[in-house]
């Protein structure tokens, strides 16, 4: 069993530290599109699994309002629509396990809607990927009672 921690996991994209705006209490939410494999009936009664190359997905932050990383989102949100080509790596790196999952062409999918009240609110940042690819650790890392 490990060890885990939300404040031991790094968050990366287009140059900006994403976990220095991320909500106090939240974690990074990620979805597939598709799921690897889909079932198709054979016609005789059974089923065939066909594989999906579809490996694209989305990822989802909660971004404190008021934190700069929110002010920066919006800022390369603008220039996307200009330029239509703010699309980088995104890299996270779980330091309590040694994982490192790097999700390729990631953009801004979508922006939050935004409300606001009488205290700061919290945002959901949601990026779209093409791939993820996981990198996992050589050996156990952060085993309790190692």
């Amino acid at each position: 069993m490990r060890q885990y921690g939300i404040d031991q996991v790094e968050l990366a994209w287009y140059g900006l530290d994403l976990k220095e705006g991320i909500a106090q209490g939240t974690s990074v939410a990620e979805a597939r599109s598709t799921a690897p494999w889909s079932m198709k009936p054979s016609g005789t009664g059974g089923v065939v699994r066909v594989w999906n190359p579809d490996e694209s997905g989305t990822l989802t932050i909660t971004v404190d309002q008021e934190s700069k990383l929110h002010q920066q989102l919006w800022t390369l949100h603008q220039a996307d629509k200009l330029l239509r080509n703010v699309v980088a790596p995104l890299m996270m790196t779980d330091n309590a396990s040694g994982e490192i999952f790097s999700y390729t062409n990631a953009f801004i999918l979508n922006t939050p809607d935004e409300s606001r009240g009488t205290e700061s609110a919290t945002f959901a940042w949601t990026f779209g990927y093409e791939r993820k690819v996981k990198i996992a650790p050589a050996g156990d890392s952060n085993i309790v009672g190692s």
